[in-house]
């Protein structure tokens, strides 16, 4: 019986903590996150003020949680709407990811909170979008889209991340027009040895449909690592 008390209060723990997760999304989507109260996120999610610090020890830090959500569920649309891309041309499916995110970032209020946090930002993407982007990498090593030695592929997914951060970063501040994902996306194919020309045409081909998002706020980065097993093939 302690065992499946302790079953149940766990899953009782993760089901609360991911109320307050949805609840501080909708209401951060609505207001911003610098006008988002507390109070507003515990009362839509129906808990009391303080179990809030039961979860989160700020609201800085709920942000972040659910931007690993965010993150994580990204990862997850890219590997579906890259699906078949690799039959078709395997190049293409690391920029069309990167636009796709992109594209939708951007274009989100929500995102400018984060985007004036670079090294926030950084830290997340470079953990939450780890898991498919070397995945991807070292797929497109096998296919010979591009030359990369294993040890390399860390180096270069950090540094492909902060060129989508720095972009990201731009845009919401004004140092450069949205419409650059094109942009974006080829100077980091550049960056895994990818020739200019070939960089930019892979870079600039129509976008699939983006599945519409599905978000485990169940999800966190510390204890459940995103996982990209799904082949894009």
């Amino acid at each position: 019986m302690p065992a499946e008390d302790g079953g149940r209060l766990a899953r009782k723990r993760r089901q609360t903590r991911a109320q307050l997760l949805e609840a501080a999304y909708r209401v951060m989507s609505e207001q911003g996150i610098d006008a988002s109260k507390i109070k507003d996120i515990t009362d839509l999610a129906d808990v009391g003020f303080g179990t809030f610090y039961n979860y989160f020890e700020s609201k800085d830090q709920l942000a972040s949680m659910v931007l690993d959500c965010l993150i994580n569920d990204f990862g997850r649309r890219s590997v579906e709407a890259t699906r078949g891309l690799g039959r078709r041309d395997p190049a293409l499916v690391i920029p069309v990811s990167i636009r796709l995110m992109l594209t939708t970032v951007i274009a989100d209020p929500l995102w400018q909170w984060w985007a004036l946090r670079p090294d926030l930002l950084l830290d997340r993407m470079r953990k939450g979008f780890g898991p498919f982007g070397m995945r991807d990498m070292r797929e497109a090593v096998r296919r010979g889209i591009c030359q990369l030695s294993e040890d390399q592929i860390p180096l270069t997914w950090d540094l492909a991340v902060w060129v989508m951060v720095g972009g990201i970063h731009d845009v919401v501040v004004g140092d450069r027009p949205p419409g650059t994902e094109k942009e974006i996306a080829a100077a980091i194919m550049r960056l895994m040895g990818v020739e200019p020309e070939r960089a930019l045409q892979i870079s600039s081909t129509k976008l699939p449909a983006y599945p519409a998002p599905d978000i485990d706020w169940m999800f966190t980065l510390e204890t459940h690592p995103a996982k990209a097993d799904a082949s894009p093939a």
